[in-house]
């Protein structure tokens, strides 16, 4: 519904004050802030029924006090879904709510966003990608990224190589990855080692991918250290190495790579190291992942480096089976 679809929406279902207002929000006079309150003001009676992700923006809109006339667009833009919804409200509520401080929290972050403050806006992508609104949360990557901010960039290259709100694009991924990786972002580093690792949009190089994940490894990056344990391991990009390959793989583990711990788990289990198994699989639980639960609920079932303990078993399974695997909901239907 564009602007003069809503303008007679408005005046169809008896909000004609508000109709005349939506001209004044649309130009760009220095009136627009007014302009929206107005109409707010007018249309009042339906703001109680929003659903919690429009209610959100809503508030967000409503506390603006000034914006910077380069994001004009955006604001119409969240005027325009606040609108379609007090006219035509959702059928699938989100149910999203927020307590006061964080919702007084996120009006701040769009206010800011709004005065061309690159972090807050960066904020403000991520806070709407928290909940499923990418398409809001791209526009807000855009700007931020138009103003050097590697998350940002960052995040536009997960959108690409992902298909998420824009088309999915490997070469466009690629080259958000490597401009943020050569600026230094890890986790940009790490997407942009992989790519050669696995050849998207480039040639398969696994010298190069080695390379890469190394220096993600360095910069603390839980996954790229994993990864270059499993080259040490298995001699790709590199001579093989098993002290090395234990090495990044613990350290990958204990950065918080949940899959590492469950790796370690499974070898000193193989290796008839209980405890030490039973140690890794408990720190992945510990991240509420739900191999790591499996993993330790099958320790206390079987007795693996701890008494047999039923009841804790059983538990483990059931908390696993809510977090989605399957193998747990298996076992408890044979207990």
């Amino acid at each position: 519904m564009n602007i003069h679809q809503l303008q007679n929406e408005l005046s169809i279902q008896g909000f004609k004050n508000a109709a005349v207002f939506l001209p004044k929000a649309v130009q760009q006079n220095g009136n627009t802030v007014e302009a929206i309150r107005k109409i707010f003001e007018y249309c009042q009676e339906k703001t109680m029924n929003l659903s919690g992700d429009i209610e959100i923006l809503y508030a967000q809109v409503r506390a603006l006090s000034t914006f910077d006339e380069a994001y004009h667009d955006i604001l119409l833009r969240d005027l325009q879904f606040i609108l379609e919804e007090l006219l035509t409200p959702a059928k699938d509520e989100r149910g999203i709510f927020l307590e006061a401080d964080d919702l007084q929290e996120a009006k701040s972050i769009y206010q800011q966003a709004m005065l061309a403050d690159p972090d807050a806006q960066f904020s403000l992508g991520h806070f709407y990608n928290s909940f499923g609104r990418d398409d809001w949360a791209l526009v807000w990557f855009e700007a931020a990224t138009a103003a050097g901010n590697l998350d940002a960039l960052y995040w536009i290259g997960n959108y690409y190589f992902d298909g998420i709100v824009v088309g999915k694009s490997f070469e466009k991924a690629f080259h958000c990855y490597r401009k943020a990786a050569l600026e230094g972002h890890p986790d940009a580093m790490n997407n942009y080692a992989d790519m050669y690792f696995r050849g998207e949009y480039v040639k398969k190089d696994v010298k190069r991918a080695y390379e890469l994940f190394s220096q993600a490894a360095e910069r603390g990056v839980p996954e790229s250290m994993y990864t270059v344990g499993y080259m040490y391991t298995n001699g790709i990009g590199t001579e093989r190495d098993l002290e090395k390959a234990k090495h990044w793989i613990k350290q990958s583990a204990l950065s918080g790579d949940s899959y590492a711990a469950n790796h370690l788990g499974q070898e000193a289990f193989e290796a008839d190291n209980g405890e030490e198994a039973l140690r890794w699989f408990q720190i992945a639980a510990d991240r509420q992942d739900p191999v790591g639960k499996f993993n330790l609920g099958y320790c206390y079932e079987s007795g693996v480096g701890t008494s047999v303990n039923m009841k804790k078993a059983k538990t483990l399974y059931q908390q696993a089976a809510l977090l989605g695997d399957a193998e747990a909901k298996e076992r408890l239907k044979d207990l």
